[in-house]
């Protein structure tokens, strides 16, 4: 059973019988004043709760989903992504751009432009009850061998980026208070990725082999970065030190207001 399904159940289930104690004189006219308080006690209560029920607890598979490449030669993908957590990484077959299982709450949409396929996702909440995936989190895997354009755009969110198995040339994100695990492109000629965080926790990892360089604009930030592999240069830029001939590098920019940064 859904735990929605028990959500909603007692709150109509309680809502009803407010309305009959009313309606039979056994309660004050005044006493259903109190019910919208409560009701957003009871949403509360409910959010907080979602957050440490373990997630195979109430697992109910969605209706998987697929994007077909169609001949494709790149990509440009874009996620929305409301609240609660959220997993992109590589693991598409072949000859799909992306895989993942669809859930109430989730929108795609695909147009391919000449060589290019563009494709959106719209994912809500994944705390709210009847929206978002009942195992907790939404779960997207990419097609390894396209070059990518990636958008991700999440408000107070979980986020694992895990790009080190594909071919993203650009990508770009923005997120509200949210915790963000990032690992970098490994495979990729050269990545520039651009971050804009809020209230954000920021974990980055550049994967060994990786020559980086890192433009870094905080505000109220504890920032964390790994000198030995990327070391101060004049104008606060952070470089490897073989960046101009690396076979594999990013560039990397990040605009952050409040929280923690950690870069390895």
């Amino acid at each position: 059973m859904r735990r929605g399904h028990l959500f909603w159940g007692s709150i109509l289930i309680l809502l009803s019988g407010l309305f009959f104690l009313k309606a039979i004189g056994i309660i004050k006219e005044d006493v259903l004043g109190y019910f919208w308080p409560l009701f957003l006690l009871l949403i509360g209560v409910w959010v907080l709760a979602s957050a440490f029920i373990p997630r195979n607890t109430f697992v109910e598979e969605g209706e998987p989903f697929m994007i077909d490449l169609q001949g494709a030669s790149e990509a440009k993908v874009e996620f929305n992504h409301g609240a609660g957590q959220i997993e992109i990484r590589a693991g598409a077959p072949a000859s799909q751009l992306m895989t993942g299982t669809k859930a109430l709450g989730m929108e795609v949409s695909s147009k391919l432009v000449g060589d290019r396929l563009e494709a959106e996702v719209n994912a809500g909440p994944t705390f709210v009850p009847f929206i978002g995936p009942s195992s907790g989190a939404w779960r997207f895997n990419l097609n390894r061998d396209v070059p990518l354009t990636l958008e991700v755009s999440a408000g107070a969110s979980n986020v694992t980026l895990d790009l080190s198995d594909l071919l993203v040339t650009y990508a770009k994100l923005e997120t509200g208070a949210s915790s963000v695990h990032l690992t970098l492109p490994a495979r990729t000629e050269s990545t520039l990725m651009d971050i804009e965080a809020g209230a954000a926790s920021l974990d980055i990892t550049v994967p060994e082999g990786v020559a980086a360089r890192l433009r870094v604009k905080e505000g109220l930030t504890s920032l964390s970065i790994d000198n030995n592999r990327f070391p101060c240069l004049e104008g606060g830029i952070h470089q490897s030190p073989d960046y101009d001939k690396a076979a594999h590098r990013v560039e990397l920019n990040i605009e952050a207001g409040v929280g923690s940064i950690n870069i390895h």
